[in-house]
Parts: C-alpha cells; structure tokens; sequence
C-alpha cells in the first residue's frame, strides 16, 4: 500500500508539470511573452534540479523519504496555484516583463521544493525491494512518471476551452490530495545498513559511469523531443495544426509504450541493469534510424513507439544499476545524483538540437544514434564481471 502512495505522489508530481508545460508556450504568446522568455520560466527549473537535487537526495536518506516528498508536493501545489492564478491574465492586463518574472517566480518554486520527489520516491523502492527485484521496483517510478506524461496533456487537452487556468488548477487540487494521503498513509522504513562493497548483482562498480550515461542519453533525447515537431511537419509536409496533432499522437505512441514496457516487461523479464542498458541503447538507435528512413505518419509512430520501449529500458537499467552499485543507505543521495545529471542535459541538450537541426533536419536523429551507440560502446568497455 505505501509503495503504491509514493507512486501517486511522482504521478502527481509528473501530471501538474506537464500541465504547466503543455500551457505555458501558448499562454506565455497569448499574453506577449517571446518564445525566449517562455524558454527561460520552463528551463529554469532543469537549472534548479541541477543545483538541489543532491540536496533532496541527502535529505531523504538523512531526514527520511516522508518529509522530501511533502516538501515537493507542498511546493508543487503553491507553484500550480499561482500558475492557476497567474493564466487569467489577459494581454495588457500587466506590463510584460511583470508577467515575465512572476511566471517566473512561480516555476522557482517548483523548481526549489519539487526536485526531491523522484529520488526520494525511487530510495524507497529501494528500500523495500531486494536486488534482484530492485530494476523491477525503480522502474515503477519511472512507470508513475510516464502515466503522468500520458494522462496531463489528456487533461489539458479536456478542459484548455475553460481557460489557460483551469488545468492548473485542478492538478493542484488533486496535488493537495495527495498529500493528505501521504500524510495519513507513508510511514518510513527504518534505514537500511551501509555496505562496503557493491551487491553481486551490479554490474559497475561506481556510480560515476552511470551519471556519464545518463547524461549522454538523455542529452540526445533532449534535443530529439526539442525539434520532433519540426521534423514531423518537415518530414510529412503538412500544416502546422496538423503537425501539432500528428506530434502529439506520436508522443502519446512513445509515452505509452515505455510506461507499458516499465509496468509489466522490466517485471516479467526480470533482467539485469546490464541487459537493460545494452537493450535500451540498441532498440533505441534501431529506432532512430528507422525514423530517419520513414516516409509517412504511421511508420513515424512505430518508430517512435520502439524508441519508447528503448527509452524504458534504458531508464530502468540506469537507475536500478546506479542504486545497486552504491551502499545501503545512501540510497537518496544516488537518485539525487543521478537526477541531477538529468537535469543538466535538459538544460543544454535543446539548445543543441535546435542548433543541429538548422543545419540539417536529420541532425537530432542522427545524434541520438551516435549516443547509443557511444553509450552501449562505453558499457561494454566498463561493465565488470559478474561474480557468484
């Protein structure tokens, strides 16, 4: 039962951000706001992750699991309000740049409190899971995640006719919620012994080739997700409504499958961080290239489709390995690492795809595929022997 609420509260987390990241492009032009200063609110809290994430993750396993995640759904719920509040604006109504740095205030509260719900939640499944089960538990974080990139455009695709605010405002209420939950529901565990060594079953001795990986990976799929929607209109020549359609279904294609693979693959399977890692790299060059050969919509969503599972697999591996190669009781301070480096990639890694695709729209593609194959390259070259 308390692993299903700390589940909840990263779906939460996932469904409030999304909203505030489907809105605010359209909202922020509604108003005056250049499509820099949008950047810059949603950007900053990739900035903030950066800087507090090791803070959250020496909270959790200093302070306990409970605390970090109230802190985040408490910021999480003030941050949504003020959006809420924040989205009735109309054009004229105040002085742009005012608009501008009170966005901007709100996503710093965001991006100060929030950033401790995914390590302290993943610590958890940690805590309550052995190592050979231990893919299976984290990935269910990442599974929570991916439900609430699914499920938030739904919603504000439902009630975006009401007015930029309402969505906002709904995940703040169910935020709200949640954390009563929460409060009422999530005991912590008692902390977990250090070990001295490595468990048989990781694969990497240190936690350091993880955070190089993580950030390879997710720096390419960065600047992949930064120009789909430009290659999509470019690739099938069509309009821009149509575009933003189309973009969307092959996102829900992409977000679907790997929640998919996470919930019931990663469990079934019940493979290696290792396996994981050097399936993940392969399907998602596969599929990379794939999208670079497709000549039209329904083969664009199979590939991205295939890259979802790869990305799932490839999440789970690093995650689980990354917590299997460090002691018992520093559980909070690995995911917060591991997030930081993240983070850090989704600050820097649209900028570079938007750079790579002015100078050839298959530049984000083909760069995806180089960090797969540079990623399972360098796996290979680190992975250690496995002992009985």
């Amino acid at each position: 039962m308390t692993s299903i609420v700390v589940l909840l509260a990263v779906f939460v987390m996932t469904l409030g951000n999304v909203t505030i990241h489907a809105t605010m492009g359209l909202f922020g032009r509604s108003i005056g706001l250049s499509e820099f200063q949008v950047g810059v609110i949603i950007a900053s809290s990739a900035l903030l992750f950066v800087l507090t994430s090791l803070y959250w993750g020496r909270s959790a396993d200093e302070r306990g699991r409970r605390p970090v995640i109230l802190w985040g759904l408490a910021g999480a719920a003030v941050s949504l309000l003020l959006f809420g509040a924040l989205f009735t604006l109309r054009k004229g109504d105040v002085d742009v740049f005012v608009a501008f740095l009170a966005l901007l205030g709100a996503r710093t509260i965001y991006g100060l409190l929030c950033g401790g719900v995914q390590p302290a939640a993943t610590a958890y499944m940690a805590d309550i899971t052995s190592h050979h089960d231990r893919a299976a538990g984290v990935a269910m974080v990442g599974a929570a995640f991916g439900l609430g990139t699914i499920v938030g455009p739904v919603l504000v695709a439902l009630l975006v006719e009401r007015g930029f605010a309402v969505a906002p405002l709904v995940a703040c209420f169910v935020t709200v919620l949640t954390a009563i939950v929460v409060v009422a529901l999530l005991r912590d565990l008692p902390p977990t012994p250090a070990m001295s060594t490595s468990p048989p079953t990781a694969i990497i001795g240190t936690i350091t080739p993880y955070l190089a990986l993580a950030f390879v990976f997710h720096f390419a799929f960065a600047g992949l997700q930064a120009t789909n929607a430009f290659y999509i209109q470019d690739t099938l020549k069509v309009d821009t409504i149509e575009a933003v359609q189309q973009a969307t279904l092959i996102s829900l294609a992409f977000a679907t499958s790997s929640f998919a693979f996470q919930v019931f693959a990663v469990r079934l399977l019940k493979w290696s961080p290792g396996m994981l890692l050097s399936t993940g790299f392969v399907v998602c060059g596969v599929a990379s290239a794939a999208c670079l050969m497709a000549s039209g919509f329904g083969w664009l969503m199979l590939s991205f489709g295939l890259m979802g599972i790869g990305f799932a697999a490839t999440q789970s591996g690093l995650t689980a390995g990354a917590s299997l190669a460090s002691s018992g009781n520093r559980q909070g301070r690995i995911a917060g690492q591991l997030q930081a480096a993240m983070s850090a990639a989704w600050i820097i890694g649209p900028l570079a795809g938007a750079a790579l695709y002015e100078v050839t729209m298959s530049g984000p593609l083909m760069l995806t595929a180089a960090a797969m194959a540079l990623g399972l390259v360098a796996l290979l070259a680190i992975t250690v022997p496995r002992v009985a």
